[in-house]
């Protein structure tokens, strides 16, 4: 969250866009720091930004596992459940299991839960730095 646009909204916002990549480190931070978003009235705002940004810089500095991974690629896939056939659903899943044996790069989930972002318009996804984080040119997610 940028100091230009430090108000409780863009705070919410903030966490709302960057559920997956938090849950993908701690879910225990996310989880404490969407109690502290929720708590608007409670703390001054700047004490509460000071509390999110110490949060968040420990939640980040966990390191992210396949299993992590593997759990957020799972709940992501929950938002296409009236979407995918059998098929394309079992499909996810052995790929995302692949990840999460170490078989494959977590890019190759990422990709295909992307191209189900855009083909069936899910406005909530497409908002999360998760899916995307960095630019692809930096290939962060091409190792297994």
């Amino acid at each position: 969250m940028t100091s230009q646009k430090a108000d409780p909204k863009s705070l919410v916002d903030f966490h709302t866009s960057h559920k997956f990549l938090l849950l993908s480190h701690s879910r225990r931070h996310y989880q404490e720091m969407g109690r502290l978003v929720a708590r608007s009235d409670q703390r001054p705002f700047r004490e509460r930004v000071a509390t999110y940004q110490n949060l968040l810089l420990e939640a980040l500095r966990i390191k992210s596992t396949p299993k992590k991974h593997a759990d957020v690629l799972i709940h992501i896939m929950g938002f296409f459940k009236k979407e995918l056939s059998s098929v394309e659903k079992q499909e996810l899943l052995e790929i995302i299991n692949k990840h999460k044996n170490g078989l494959i790069p977590l890019i190759v989930p990422i990709t295909l839960l992307l191209h189900y972002v855009r083909k069936y318009d899910q406005p909530y996804l497409k908002n999360q730095y998760y899916l995307e984080p960095h630019p692809l040119e930096l290939k962060l997610r091409n190792h297994v």
